[in-house]
Parts: C-alpha cells; sequence; structure tokens
C-alpha cells in the first residue's frame, strides 16, 4: 500500500509538472486530450487531498482512462509512479463503491466464471492435450487469455516444452491470476483468486511454474508476495525459459523483416527486456528489427487495465497505432511475449502484417524449419 502522505506529495509534483510526459501517453494519442494524461489524474488526486474539489463522475472516467503501463515513468526525472498511485485511487473508489459499471460487472464475472470473458471453467484448459514425457515437471499456468482466446499459443507452448523433453502439468483447478482485478482497484476479489491459485499450485508436485502471459507473471512474482502468497516454487516467464534452451532449438533463416513488441508488464514492470529478443533472433537466424518505440520506451498495446472493457474503440486505436508504427520500419512479423497483446494486436493488423505469441513463433519457425516465411 502507497504511504499517503508520500503520495500526496508526489502527485503535488506531478500537478506542477510541464507535463512533458503526456507525449508518450498512449491514452493522449487516443483521446488527444489534456485530461487522460498522467498529469491530469494527478492533478484531480492532488485537488481532492487539498479539499479543492471532490472527484466526480468525470473525474472517475479520467482515472479509468489510464492503461497503468508506466510509460510516463520512464520520462519522469523525479520517478513519481502515477500507474501505481492511480491503481491505489481506484481501490479507493471501488471501496466508496465509486467505480463505473463496466468494473463492477467485469468483477461479477471474474468472481463467478474465474475469468474475464465469462466462459464456462468447466472449459478453461481441458481441452490442453499433454503427453507422457520423463523429464522434470513443468506446471504451466496457461492463463486466462490462452486458454479461452490465444489458444495455439496455449497448445503450441506444450508442443514446445515436450519437444524440449519437459512433463508438462496443467491444473484445472486454476481461476484467473487475478491481474484485471488488482489493476481496476478491485483488490480484495483480486486476492481471492490470487489466495486460491497460490494454494492450488503449491499442492502439485513439480520442479516449477511456466507463465506466458506477463500479467499472470506479475501477479505471482510481485502482487502474491507483497500479499503474504508465497508460492514454493520457481516462477518462469516462457521468454526466460526458452532462453536457457536455445542449444535445443533449431535456427533458421527469415529473409523478410522481425519487430517485437515489449509487453508493460514484461518489460517496464518486470524488467524483461533481452530474453524474448534472444530467443528471437536465434529462431529467425537475423536481428531483431526494433521499431522507433522500444523497451522502456515502447508504447502499449492498448489493452490492459479496465481500458478495453471500458472504452474499446479508444483501446484498439492505440492497438493500430502500435501495429502502424511496426509497419513504418516494414515488419513482416511482429513478435510478442504476451497473449494478451497479440490479442490486440492480431485484431489492427490486417494482412501486411502477422502476428505472433512467442510460443507461435518458435513453434512455426523452429520446429518447422522448411516453412515458408512469405
Amino acid at each position: 500500500m502507497i504511504d499517503l502522505d508520500k503520495m500526496a506529495a508526489q502527485v503535488r509534483m506531478c500537478a506542477g509538472c510541464s507535463k512533458m510526459c503526456r507525449h508518450v501517453c498512449p491514452t493522449f494519442f487516443a483521446w488527444r486530450s489534456d485530461s487522460p494524461t498522467p498529469h491530469s489524474r494527478a492533478l484531480l488526486i492532488h485537488q481532492e487531498i487539498i479539499g479543492a474539489r471532490e472527484i466526480d463522475k468525470r473525474g472517475v472516467e479520467v482515472l479509468y482512462q489510464c492503461l497503468e503501463c508506466s510509460h510516463c515513468l520512464t520520462w519522469c526525472v523525479p520517478e513519481i509512479d502515477i500507474a501505481t498511485i492511480v491503481e491505489s485511487k481506484r481501490q479507493d473508489l471501488v471501496k466508496t463503491n465509486r467505480q463505473p459499471e463496466g468494473i463492477s460487472r467485469l468483477r461479477s464475472v471474474v468472481e463467478e466464471t474465474h475469468n474475464p470473458f465469462g466462459e464456462p471453467h468447466s472449459k478453461r484448459n481441458h481441452w490442453i492435450k499433454t503427453r507422457k514425457v520423463k523429464g522434470n515437471r513443468v506446471l504451466y499456468f496457461t492463463g486466462c487469455t490462452a486458454a479461452y482466446r490465444e489458444k495455439n499459443s496455449a497448445k503450441d507452448t506444450v508442443s514446445i516444452l515436450e519437444a524440449l523433453g519437459y512433463s508438462v502439468e496443467i491444473t484445472p483447478d486454476e481461476w484467473c491470476c487475478g491481474s484485471p482485478l488488482f489493476r481496476t482497484g478491485e483488490f480484495e476479489a483480486g486476492l481471492k483468486q490470487a489466495s486460491h491459485n497460490v494454494e492450488i499450485l503449491n499442492n502439485i508436485d513439480a520442479d516449477e511454474i511456466l507463465v506466458t502471459c506477463p500479467g499472470c507473471y506479475r501477479v505471482l512474482t510481485t502482487d502474491c508476495p507483497e500479499n503474504g502468497f508465497e508460492l514454493n516454487k520457481p516462477v518462469r516467464h516462457i521468454s526466460e525459459f526458452l532462453n536457457q534452451s536455445l542449444s535445443k532449438l533449431q535456427s533458421g533463416n527469415i529473409d523478410v523483416a522481425v519487430t517485437f513488441h515489449d509487453p508493460c508488464h514484461l518489460g517496464r514492470h518486470s524488467n524483461i527486456y533481452d530474453a524474448p529478443r534472444a530467443v528471437i533472433e536465434h529462431v529467425a537466424g537475423a536481428p531483431v528489427v526494433e521499431m522507433a518505440r522500444n523497451r522502456e520506451n515502447a508504447m502499449c498495446c492498448g489493452n490492459g487495465a479496465g481500458l478495453r472493457t471500458l472504452f474499446p474503440e479508444h483501446a484498439k486505436k492505440i492497438g493500430a497505432e502500435r501495429i502502424n508504427q511496426a509497419r513504418k520500419i516494414g515488419a513482416r512479423y511482429v513478435v510478442t511475449s504476451c497473449p494478451f497483446c497479440k490479442e490486440m494486436l492480431s485484431a489492427q493488423s490486417g494482412t501486411e502484417v502477422l502476428v505472433f505469441d512467442l510460443p507461435e513463433f518458435v513453434m512455426r519457425i523452429a520446429m518447422n524449419p522448411n516453412v515458408k516465411t512469405d
């Protein structure tokens, strides 16, 4: 929990800044307004703290017009973490029942079905087939998006792990990690999901936990321990796992430009930048062609922190701009390492640009070295 006095000092400083960070803020791009910017969000909170203005319905809307991508933090000299402050303020709004109706519906759906899509829990990951492999046991936490929407990512992850000699464990008792709830202020509901998962995961015999979703990775490695939920086995992201298995992966010879989109939860929030690039370059047999905005300066895909739930058209606009940035460098393939980012970007990419989650790319190239790349 953020210290209130520290938060008051930080939002006061942010509210009085010349707000240059707005030029990298994806919601400023989407709305072309000063309202949904880090500065304006800080100003709202500052005015409430000093008693100058209550946060009204429009203020609540502005606080939820934030992806919590932390891009503003990379530009902030005093390192004021507006994303964390916004998330804390959203928790206050939920406690006083002032959150948007769409966020309340999201909570109800996750509580009832244990996924944000409202799909039956019975169909979560029962469809994933695994083989008996005599090797180290890896517990694959599929996450909601790979389980229900980006199924090729989940299937390819299992196929790659088994081809590398690992025994893959998947539990049908897995619930949503809680990330959509934590990020939108539904903190208590998020804790219930996290608590359940930690209990389930700790009772399964495996050497480590593997995730493909950076949102799941952040919850399991950061949110859980911060709230007293300790896992009894290490958690690794698929990009880290594959980076340590490069000698077992074939190298291709791709003759088209491949770029990488950094997921916010993997990059800025977890500081994992090199591993996915190393995997892509090994598999492709060629360097990653970087977009102008990459690594800590990468633009968000537009899909997170409740933005697509509340403002779907603006979220799509951000995703389309990220694809446009890939087109500008002549990229044929956009690889990301997040099923959630892949879902948004592929929906905006058309036919000129092909979007892959990392396991899909590895399966297509390293496991099928004769595949055509046009």
